[in-house]
């Protein structure tokens, strides 16, 4: 992971890899409407009408101001702003922030990453409603020795598709990992449960969580203390939400980061595994919770499909990066360079592919529609009308 930080910024078969055809479509950059400071979180709204953004910004006199903007997708204007998280510690200011709009679109829910609070926002006027401290008896930070700042805060954020329900993955170097879920309307935290010690991230990208449409059952990613899956490791787990008991687990081939849960207990999962130079490709694979069983794989190639991935079921879309990636002798990733590909979730069929990157893309979110996808900073189309 360290050693990407500067970087950060067809058919589905059963068990079985083939290489894809190209996409008839290409994937168009759009301008995002101008604005100062460095974008660090974004989301799309529900009905695939807004996209918000917060940017960090240099505040007279020194340190940083956060500045939520939304735009309209149809126009590509912007329809208002506002400083926001104006209490946020200083030392987050230029973490990524991950942002999730409600349901319904009337919240938003914010954190930066290592926050230990949560902030929920109306998502007209942009005022906060609520702050949430999903650890409020404890201190946030302690000292762990020179040059080591300890950590504990928020990794993963989500929100269920219908319903009124938000999802939270925490690490805490000392004491483990948790998951939260809350309520946006109640504006706290309903229940949490412990998932254990682990790492929360490998040199691509990090774990995740990521709820059902009513919020009802959560898929989460896991990973082990060493860098390598143990025979009886089961890194991908089903929680029952309302009670924090586990449900059912897989172990996966390989160490599992970016997840989203289907319908049918079926969850999409990408690798963060760092192939070696003779292993096969990576791809998004599909599995299926109750039998499993990996049920499909979405594939570009010679190419890793791996570190992200983000779906829009409603219309059948499936996004991902798909990378050549280059390590040193000693197997560390030092560059990622690829493309950004959109597959039809139900054919496996490859619909759309971006131009080449030059650098590896750790973020990728797909509206709702199926017609937008924003790429770390950069907004592409999938139909450019504008």
């Amino acid at each position: 992971m360290k050693h990407l930080a500067t970087i950060w910024s067809g058919l589905l078969v059963c068990s079985c890899v083939v290489p894809m055809a190209s996409a008839a479509n290409v994937l168009k950059p759009v301008s995002l409407p101008f604005a100062d400071g460095k974008l660090v979180g974004a989301s799309f709204s529900p009905d695939s009408s807004r996209l918000a953004i917060i940017r960090t910004v240099a505040a007279p006199g020194g340190g940083q101001r956060h500045v939520l903007q939304i735009v309209e997708m149809k126009s590509g204007l912007e329809l208002t702003e506002a400083d926001v998280l104006t209490d946020e510690p200083v030392d987050l200011a230029m973490n990524a922030h991950l942002i999730s709009y409600s349901s319904d679109g009337r919240y938003l829910l914010v954190a930066a990453r290592g926050s230990d609070v949560l902030s929920i926002l109306d998502a007209a006027t942009l005022r906060t409603l609520k702050r949430v401290a999903l650890h409020p008896e404890t201190d946030s930070r302690i000292t762990l020795g020179e040059g080591h700042r300890y950590f504990r805060g928020v990794i993963s954020l989500t929100a269920s598709a219908k319903g009124n329900v938000f999802g939270v993955l925490t690490h805490d170097e000392l004491q483990g990992n948790e998951a939260f879920v809350g309520s946006f309307s109640s504006g706290q935290s309903i229940k949490g449960w412990s998932l254990g010690k682990g790492r929360v991230a490998s040199q691509l990208r990090q774990t995740s969580l990521s709820l059902n449409q009513d919020g009802s059952n959560a898929v989460v990613s896991v990973l082990p203390d060493e860098n390598r899956l143990p025979k009886a490791f089961n890194n991908l787990r089903l929680y029952n939400s309302r009670t924090g008991e586990m449900m059912t687990s897989v172990r996966t081939k390989g160490l599992i980061g970016q997840v989203m849960l289907l319908s049918g207990n079926s969850v999409l999962a990408a690798s963060i595994d760092t192939p070696s130079l003779l292993s096969k490709n990576i791809c998004i694979e599909k599995w299926n919770l109750s039998s499993g069983k990996l049920g499909g794989q979405f594939c570009d190639g010679g190419r890793n499909v791996s570190a992200t991935l983000s779906a829009a079921p409603s219309a059948d879309r499936v996004v991902g990066f798909a990378s050549q990636i280059h390590k040193s002798i000693e197997g560390q990733v030092y560059t990622a360079s690829g493309r950004l590909d959109v597959w039809d979730m139900r054919s496996g069929n490859l619909v759309a592919s971006s131009d080449e990157i030059p650098h590896f893309v750790s973020s990728v979110q797909i509206s709702a529609n199926g017609e937008w996808v924003l790429a770390d900073q950069v907004l592409l189309q999938l139909n450019a009308t504008r």
